[in-house]
């Protein structure tokens, strides 16, 4: 589990993050533009790999996208059965929480390979 104070991204919350923003929706690029400098902490207490995202910089551009962004992704386990998800979130334009839940019990964050994407 993250600590609440702000680093860098891991490469597997890299890779989850890119896994969203490899699909093309309105309001992408300016996301895709966020991501340099980004930082995350722990977005949640409850045991779940929710993560709050910072970005750094100034004059980042705001996206248009929906909130939450219209790809989500289905975590599945070993076996292919869903146990939960992801979204990614927004707050006036910027990145602001890449969310994991779940079915029966939290799951911390998902390998990229583990999700299914929807559009």
């Amino acid at each position: 589990m993250r600590s609440d104070d702000p680093t860098p991204l891991t490469r597997a919350e890299v890779e989850l993050l890119e896994g969203f923003l490899a699909h093309d929706f309105p309001g992408v690029e300016a996301l895709r533009a966020q991501t340099r400098g980004l930082l995350a902490k722990r977005g949640c207490i409850c045991g779940c790999g929710t993560i709050d995202l910072i970005p750094r910089g100034q004059d980042l551009p705001r996206s248009s996208a929906a909130n939450p962004v219209e790809v989500s992704g289905h975590v599945l386990d070993a076996d292919g059965v869903p146990i939960g998800g992801v979204l990614l979130w927004l707050a006036d334009g910027l990145l602001y929480s890449l969310e994991v839940y779940w079915y029966d019990r939290p799951i911390d964050l998902p390998a990229v390979r583990s999700v299914q994407w929807q559009l």
